[in-house]
């Protein structure tokens, strides 16, 4: 194949470096089983709009929850939204609203007009979604929700801290949902009951569409013979590290959705009890760590673990003071939306995201989640995935 180049902010380039292992690439005798091979692109845009208008239906139905407008950025500094990890790599993007007058037009603006801008009075430091957790038991609130009743939005966020690769995005995008409880609600019982509810509307997403593009599947290739189980296996983070001691934290994953096809991973946040990292690193300020978790599966192309769905029983007044601690945050209770969970101003709540690129990639059997959203993706990635048969969504012209 030619050397490729690529229009980009970085300039043209030729014969670009390895961007990721290959072994991150679906193996080369499932490449052929990728349904963007039979799919044309317009059938991949018309199935996916299909996927998403049914389980955006499920979820109302299923639910009881009404679609809510979504933000897309927040005022800096009120606690609303999510740190990921906490580290610096993740942290938002950030951007100034200096709110005053500016003049219109091509001119440059000089030195004083940009002095004024930036001490402007009403000067807003705002800073892009990362999610909306938060946001939506604000939500809730405000809507004066009943128990039962609850909200989903479509959200897009950016994750900057995130290198792109086949199941990885800078761009998240997903169906944010949250549905209001009794504090009586707050247990293990209650979270697997919505877990199925939710794994449920998957299964069924997968039949659905399956049926109604059955060249989705690659007929006698192996890979058309899995199908998601009808019962996904709850295992709990520390039964998951007492199952695989040796393994690392992504080794244990693919491990047990190798076993089952499709598990919720419960406890996320918490140290294992011989003092071992824990199984993910969570935000203190929105889960309960002992009653979340998330939805994994095995990905029939690339073989490896694929996660669908982050979920949980929201913090209250104990379980955010405990994780503050810690987390060595304890001064940050005193932020706007702490201080009202501690203070018992905000209702309790299930709720979640299920990632809709990453649905869409499962679901359509692509090799690669750039196949069924426009990211912003490296030229070394665009050329070593089209060398691998994956048709990425451009956000720039590609000149062979």
């Amino acid at each position: 194949m030619a050397s490729m180049k690529y229009n980009s902010n970085g300039g043209s380039s030729d014969n670009i470096s390895t961007y990721m292992p290959e072994n991150l690439l679906p193996p080369l005798q499932n490449r052929k089983a990728n349904s963007t091979h039979r799919l044309s692109r317009i059938e991949v845009q018309k199935a996916s709009s299909m996927v998403k208008r049914f389980v955006e239906r499920r979820l109302e139905l299923d639910l009881n929850v009404i679609e809510h407008t979504a933000p897309l950025a927040f005022t800096s500094g009120t606690g609303v939204n999510d740190e990921l990890d906490g580290s610096d790599s993740k942290s938002p993007v950030k951007f100034v609203v200096p709110n005053c007058d500016i003049p219109r037009g091509l001119v440059n603006a000089n030195a004083d007009e940009k002095n004024q801008e930036m001490k402007s009075p009403y000067r807003m430091d705002c800073e892009v979604v990362q999610s909306l957790a938060k946001w939506k038991m604000i939500m809730l609130h405000r809507l004066d929700c009943k128990k039962g009743e609850g909200i989903y939005c479509i959200s897009t966020s950016i994750r900057k801290g995130y290198k792109g690769d086949v199941t990885h995005s800078v761009i998240a995008d997903q169906w944010d949902y949250e549905v209001r409880i009794a504090e009586s609600d707050r247990n293990l019982e209650t979270l697997k009951k919505f877990v199925s509810t939710i794994w449920n509307i998957i299964t069924d997403a997968e039949d659905m569409i399956v049926e109604n593009y059955p060249q989705i599947l690659l007929e006698s290739h192996p890979t058309a013979m899995i199908r998601l189980p009808k019962k996904i296996t709850f295992i709990s983070s520390e039964e998951l590290y007492s199952a695989y001691p040796d393994l690392d934290v992504h080794q244990r994953e693919n491990a047990i959705v190798r076993k089952h096809g499709a598990v919720f991973i419960i406890g996320m946040g918490w140290p294992m009890k011989d003092g071992s990292a824990a199984q993910e690193i969570r935000a203190p300020t929105y889960d309960d760590w002992n009653l979340n978790g998330d939805i994994l599966v095995q990905h029939p192309l690339t073989e490896y673990r694929h996660e669908l769905a982050s979920m949980g029983i929201r913090v209250d007044k104990t379980s955010i003071v405990a994780q503050l601690e810690y987390s060595g945050k304890s001064l940050e209770a005193s932020l706007p939306f702490n201080k009202a969970v501690i203070d018992q101003k905000l209702p309790f709540c299930y709720g979640g995201g299920i990632g809709i690129s990453r649905l869409l990639m499962l679901l359509l059997r692509t090799g690669h989640i750039g196949e069924v959203q426009c990211g912003v993706w490296h030229d070394a990635h665009y050329k070593q995935a089209k060398d691998a048969g994956i048709d990425i969504i451009p956000d720039r012209v590609l000149v062979d």
